[in-house]
């Protein structure tokens, strides 16, 4: 009764050692992660940069109402003075409104930008007066403008404290949440190693208790004439006092009919180095033993042999031979190895897919993220152009000539375009990711192809030349006419992007026995070398290229499209500086 309560004890601590093992784990884990998010969140720096270009403006503000009183106070002048006005409105716009003005209110409140806007308009309405007289502008109202970018700077300050105090307040959160994350994980520790030691006392015990189980099993068998195993029992001097039917049939005698009273050498003509006699002289000395399976000679079958001492009181007076057949457990424990050797393989084959896979899938987010971070400005680059020039629209439209006004409309018309370029490459990235993109294969004038492109780049570049070589082009390629432009636009893009007027973009085109090329050569930043391989990645970008506007997709579109018509898109450096860029297309007759 007290071993079954004591084993009801140990089961019981075991399972409790195995929920506090779950409970450490999922703490240490909950408060990895409340870790991570609250080191995660802060202050947004765009509202800092926001409040420093406020500050920034309003300065540049009173320096030009300086430059005014020193100046002539002539036409140009004035201009410059509400131009710089309308700026310092149009960054108080930004920290009143949206996402930024919600952070600044929630930082420190609203009332500097309020108190800011209210001084600016007051300051708008008595410079109007003062420049329609050609006045100078008093030093009092320049005083209260000085006032408001101070009041910037130390809302900026201020902000950059609180999250100075905020980080260091998390800093230490961290170190006593990592202090109780180690001491989770040592109980976690200690709880596993509990329960390793526990299960392999298990295993132990159900080891002993099968092996004895075993015994006893073929004990009982031995007992039993309608054994199937071979069973053959002898004295000291190696006579054979019991044979089974099973034997028989395993081993027949070589002579005479049965074994019973004839010594085992003489009936199974065994050599006194034989190994069955090994066994069985060890076996008189009290020894009992174990043959795994093994082939019979001759034969396709395979026998487990065991040997037991038989005793009368403490002395030896014989021996057992035990004799199982083996063989189906042995073809299909060999079977088992073989299926389990190719499960193996299958789940190292697999292990190495996911293994590529998820480092495929890192590598894509890494991308991702990359893309999201150099869209997200190139995109708030020309909105910022096009809210700055509509506010100024908006607030001196009447007072606007018709030559600002073209300039205004042409700068927002050509923030526009950026911004469709920017989605139309993003677009295409998609179609080819997605498999969208088909191939309408016909014949066309590749030459007039390049033509009408180079006429579209000019459209928007009308200070870049083109020098065009196209004599060799045959009078018609196969090939999809309007893919193919995207492809030849975009390299002429990319020319003239990375170099500088008045350098002009070469494009020249060659035809071989198999391959219709065509080279559009720049004179701009060139490429490292290390890079090109890397040139035709979804979102790649060259180190060279900074500053540049571009979104890393045109050439990755470009040599899908050209790989889709059998062809490609490469890169060399140009000798003397720049780039070359070289599609190739099949010839027609290759293709088919």
């Amino acid at each position: 009764m007290s071993g079954t309560v004591g084993k009801r004890a140990v089961y019981a601590f075991t399972l409790i050692a195995v929920v506090t093992f779950a409970l450490l784990l999922a703490f240490a884990l909950q408060r990895l992660v409340q870790t991570e998010k609250d080191l995660s969140s802060g202050v947004n720096e765009n509202l800092l940069w926001a409040l420093a270009q406020a500050q920034y403006e309003e300065q540049r503000l009173v320096l030009e109402a300086y430059a005014w009183n020193k100046s002539n106070k002539a036409a140009e002048d004035s201009e410059r003075l509400r131009h710089q006005l309308d700026i310092v409105f149009s960054r108080l716009a930004i920290l009143s409104e949206g996402s930024l003005g919600r952070g600044l209110t929630t930082a420190i409140g609203s009332e500097v930008v309020a108190a800011g806007h209210k001084n600016l308009q007051s300051f708008e309405g008595g410079v109007q007066t003062l420049i329609a007289s050609r006045s100078a502008i008093p030093q009092e109202m320049l005083e209260r403008l000085l006032l408001d970018a101070a009041a910037f700077r130390s809302a900026s300050n201020e902000i950059m404290i609180k999250e100075r105090d905020t980080v260091a307040e998390r800093r230490d959160q961290y170190r006593y949440l990592l202090l109780e994350a180690i001491v989770a994980v040592l109980l976690i520790l200690g709880c596993g190693v509990f329960i390793v030691v526990r299960l392999m006392t298990s295993l132990r015990s159900a080891a002993k208790a099968e092996d004895a189980l075993r015994r006893d099993r073929d004990f009982s068998r031995l007992l039993l004439e309608s054994s199937g195993d071979g069973v053959v029992a002898f004295d000291r001097d190696f006579r054979c006092t019991h044979w089974n039917p099973a034997l028989g049939k395993m081993f027949p005698v070589l002579e005479g009919t049965g074994a019973v009273g004839r010594l085992i050498p003489e009936a199974y003509r065994l050599s006194d180095d034989h190994i069955m006699m090994k066994m069985m002289r060890e076996t008189l000395q009290g020894i009992s033993l174990h043959m795994p399976a093994h082939a019979i000679p001759g034969g396709k079958r395979y026998v487990e042999k065991f040997t037991h001492p038989i005793m009368s009181g403490d002395t030896i007076i014989g021996g057992i031979l035990f004799f199982r057949d083996v063989t189906d457990a042995h073809l299909a424990r060999l079977e088992i190895v073989q299926h389990r050797d190719q499960l193996e393989t299958i789940v190292r084959e697999r292990t190495k897919d996911l293994e590529e896979s998820l480092k495929r899938e890192t590598d894509l987010r890494e991308l991702y993220k990359g893309f999201v971070s150099m869209v997200s400005h190139q995109f708030r680059t020309p909105l910022s152009i096009v809210d700055s020039s509509a506010q100024r629209m908006i607030r001196r439209g009447k007072e606007m000539d018709e030559s600002e006004i073209h300039e205004r409309a042409g700068k927002i018309r050509a923030a526009a375009l950026r911004l469709t370029r920017l989605v139309s490459s993003t677009l295409n990235a998609a179609k080819v990711d997605a498999g969208q993109i088909d191939v309408a294969m016909r014949r066309c004038d590749l030459g007039k192809l390049v033509i009408e492109a180079c006429e579209r780049q000019k459209e928007t570049a009308p200070d870049r030349k083109f020098r065009l070589k196209l004599n060799g082009l045959p009078p018609l390629v196969s090939c999809d006419p309007l893919l193919v432009d995207q492809v030849i636009a975009n390299l002429l893009s990319n020319a003239i992007k990375y170099s500088a007027a008045p350098d002009p973009v070469d494009v020249s085109a060659y035809v071989g026995r198999q391959w219709i090329r065509l080279k559009v050569c720049d004179r701009g930043v060139g490429i490292p070398e290390e890079e090109r391989p890397k040139l035709f990645e979804r979102f790649f970008r060259a180190s060279t290229s900074a500053g540049v506007e571009g979104t890393g997709i045109g050439l990755h579109v470009a040599r899908t499209i050209a790989r889709l018509h059998g062809g490609d898109v490469e890169v060399q450096p140009r000798k003397g500086g720049g780039s070359s860029f070289i599609l190739s297309i099949p010839r027609e007759e290759i293709a088919a």
